[in-house]
């Protein structure tokens, strides 16, 4: 089924489409900082009066088309610029368009960066209206969210999301380990940027596999893979399933929509 305002495809999680939706979510960039015929990381969460935004890297401010002053929060799972990289670009738009106080949940350092940003960008400064918080667990409308701290390069975390008790796990970046995996979830959205080998920030397939036995998603949804990645992505979910082929694994692309 097409959906005519984002021109996707809707791929149902647990329901049909016509019953009550508690979460419909949205890929709006899926790709890396290297890519050009992606948006990087952003992911829409819309409920039946909140909308969220995990992540809004550079491209993610063209994929939000009419809901630029409809966003209510946006959760940053780390401050990389392919995971912030329009963030200040949705601020403008929503000062110019009149639009509400922008909430801005992030890891510690978030209100550090945003104070840095408004100094490089000093005309912009006390115009457009957001709140930045730190907090590790909080509600926006009907979510419900906590935080998990997660293993990358830099302070970030991943975000389990909650509404009338469905639930969504974004890992942002990290390395896989067990905590994450145990979480009781309908949906997991996971990084898999490497096709092989280890790595201490990132996910590959051998690492994942490590702690998949774990995982307590029905659903994972593998995002932000590298090119390299991305190319051999059919033998990265046959290397998985040969794991847990309980699971169904499924390769996040941009526009790609679900509900749970």
């Amino acid at each position: 089924m097409l959906v005519m305002s984002f021109l996707i495809v809707c791929v149902n999680v647990n329901s049909p489409v016509d019953e009550f939706k508690h979460m419909k979510v949205t890929f709006l960039g899926t790709g890396t900082c290297v890519d050009t015929s992606k948006a990087q990381s952003c992911i829409l969460i819309e409920g039946e009066e909140t909308k969220i935004l995990v992540d809004v890297g550079v491209g993610a401010f063209v994929r939000l088309n009419d809901k630029i002053d409809e966003i209510d929060a946006v959760l940053l799972t780390h401050n990389h610029l392919d995971h912030n990289g329009d963030l200040l670009a949705l601020l403008k738009a929503r000062w110019l368009k009149g639009a509400n106080e922008l909430l801005i949940f992030g890891p510690i350092g978030t209100k550090a960066f945003l104070d840095s940003l408004f100094e490089a960008y000093a005309y912009l400064r006390r115009k457009p209206k957001f709140k930045v918080s730190e907090e590790r667990e909080f509600e926006i409308g009907e979510f419900k969210v906590r935080t998990i701290p997660t293993r990358h390069s830099i302070v970030s975390q991943a975000y389990v999301i909650e509404s009338d008790g469905k639930r969504i796990v974004v890992s942002g970046d990290t390395s896989p380990f067990r905590e994450l995996m145990e979480v009781e979830c309908d949906v997991l959205i996971h990084e898999m940027s490497l096709p092989s080998g280890k790595s201490e920030d990132h996910t590959t397939p051998e690492n994942f596999a490590e702690v998949l036995p774990f995982c307590k998603a029905k659903v994972v949804y593998l995002t932000h893979m590298y090119p390299h990645a991305y190319e051999v992505k059919d033998k990265i979910v046959e290397q998985l399933k040969s794991v847990r082929n309980d699971i169904e694994f499924r390769i996040a692309e941009d526009l790609m929509s679900f509900e749970v």
